[in-house]
């Protein structure tokens, strides 16, 4: 079985989701130190094969490493890590890879396969566009999608049509995942599962709808791990890490004969 995580780890300010813990804005320039070594300490008691991180820090002045990704890899002792910036080079977007801080903005992927045959998408509204592509072999491919979609629900509607499409060009099995930001609930994807034959494995965890959003007392379920039928998900797990305002996501996974 592979184990697979998706987190999004909030570039490590240190907010489990509390309203008020949002007015220390100064967590934004000077997050509590050590807490990337907190998170390191926990992932390895569950020695994820795959983590797919979603605001991560890749080297700004506030990270206090030259890049996140890169130090979560190296401390994990997993084997290959892709990042991307979030927003695009096109449109007035671009602007934000000259801003500090907003130009080390990143999701990526870390791995103990190889990635390979990378590619990024870009949604064509929102402000958090990028899509990262890999695709691993363990030990059969397996295409692996991460997002992190828009706020606003207008620009989340178009961004799961352009997802769908992606999902459906792709010819072997697939897990999308990420922060999908659906405040209004799994009604939100139920036309992208519908139109892409990906499967919501929900069910498999101990309660009905396993919330990930705020972290403290989670009451709205933001984080997706869906696959295609192919693959054989044996357990799907919210774990209870509260280092961010999101709680991450977990699934043991092979394939079906």
């Amino acid at each position: 079985m592979v184990k697979l995580i998706t987190y999004n780890i909030e570039y490590c300010e240190g907010i489990a989701g509390k309203w008020y813990q949002y007015l220390k804005f100064w967590k934004i320039f000077f997050p509590p130190k050590h807490l990337d070594q907190k998170i390191v300490a926990a992932l390895r008691k569950i020695k994820p094969d795959i983590l797919a991180l979603i605001e991560v820090d890749t080297g700004s002045l506030r990270a206090r490493r030259e890049d996140e990704v890169r130090f979560l890899e190296e401390k994990l002792k997993l084997n290959d890590f892709i990042e991307k910036i979030k927003y695009p080079l096109q449109g007035w977007l671009r602007l934000f890879h000259h801003l500090p801080i907003l130009n080390k903005q990143a999701n990526a992927v870390i791995s103990k396969f190889k990635l390979q045959d990378v590619k990024y998408h870009v949604f064509h509204e929102g402000t958090k566009r990028m899509v990262i592509e890999a695709s691993v072999f363990c030990p059969r491919k397996v295409t692996l999608l991460v997002a992190h979609l828009a706020l606003g629900r207008r620009a989340r509607t178009r961004q799961l049509q352009e997802l769908t499409h992606i999902v459906n060009r792709i010819k072997n099995p697939v897990i999308l995942m990420g922060d999908f930001n659906t405040f209004h609930g799994l009604q939100e994807i139920q036309d992208l599962l519908r139109k892409t034959h990906l499967k919501d494995v929900v069910s498999l965890h101990a309660k009905s709808i396993p919330f990930t959003e705020p972290a403290w007392h989670p009451t709205r379920r933001l984080d997706y791990i869906l696959t295609s039928p192919q693959i054989k998900v044996k357990k799907y797990s919210v774990l209870k890490l509260h280092f961010s305002d999101h709680l991450p996501l977990m699934v043991d996974f092979g394939f079906r004969k």
